[in-house]
């Protein structure tokens, strides 16, 4: 249902997931899969379809927590979900939460964090968005370094799965890094066409690699 869509991206929209996608798309098994929830806290106990269900709409029923399914615009397939968390109007910050659980486009998690960030900047007003991730997801946020995302530290053995140990990447993205990157590129944080955005991602990961 394209008029749905709360945010638009090159190759992704952004919506309020319906009852019949969390029910019957699948959802659930991303977070039963082991390659999916290889380096996150998902996975420890199995889930069905049912109790997905009710966990996520626990988590929509969070005044403070924006809550959106990835779906590919081609095709209008779900191919994952992000979630502004933990929003703080006071201190104007919040967390971000994504899961990709099916095969998308290389630019999918950008886009949606890109256009997530959009929206908590210009819309909701924050100041600071920040987190961390497992130190196996570093290349996913040196990606996002096109978004004036940057890596604040790390918390060593912070992670412990098949009995090894694992640090916690900490990252963050202020208000006025983004604004002057979105300025940068006449008002499109995600660049005017997905080439141009495919384009600035091979980089910022070729970069980090010299």
């Amino acid at each position: 249902m394209k008029n749905d869509v709360f945010l638009r991206g090159h190759t992704i929209d952004l919506r309020i997931p319906s009852e019949e996608d969390m029910l019957n798309s699948g959802w659930h098994t991303w977070y039963n899969n082991l390659e999916t929830t290889r380096h996150n806290s998902h996975g420890l106990y199995p889930v069905s379809a049912k109790q997905e269900y009710d966990i996520i709409q626990s988590i929509m029923e969070d005044e403070n927590t924006i809550l959106l399914s990835i779906y590919e615009s081609k095709n209008n397939k779900i191919v994952g979900n992000t979630a502004l968390q933990n929003i703080d109007h006071i201190n104007r910050r919040c967390n971000l939460a994504l899961t990709i659980g099916e095969a998308a486009p290389m630019s999918a998690g950008v886009e949606a964090w890109g256009l997530l960030l959009e929206h908590a900047f210009t819309r909701l007003n924050l100041e600071r968005i920040e987190d961390g991730t497992h130190e196996g997801l570093r290349g996913f946020i040196i990606m996002l370094s096109i978004l004036g995302v940057h890596i604040e530290g790390i918390s060593k053995n912070y992670f412990l799965k098949n009995y090894k140990w694992s640090d916690k990447i900490n990252f963050a993205v202020l208000k006025d890094d983004f604004m002057s990157l979105r300025k940068e590129r006449n008002g499109n944080i995600l660049f005017d066409t997905l080439a141009e955005l495919n384009k600035e991602i091979v980089r910022a990961v070729k970069k980090d690699s010299v």
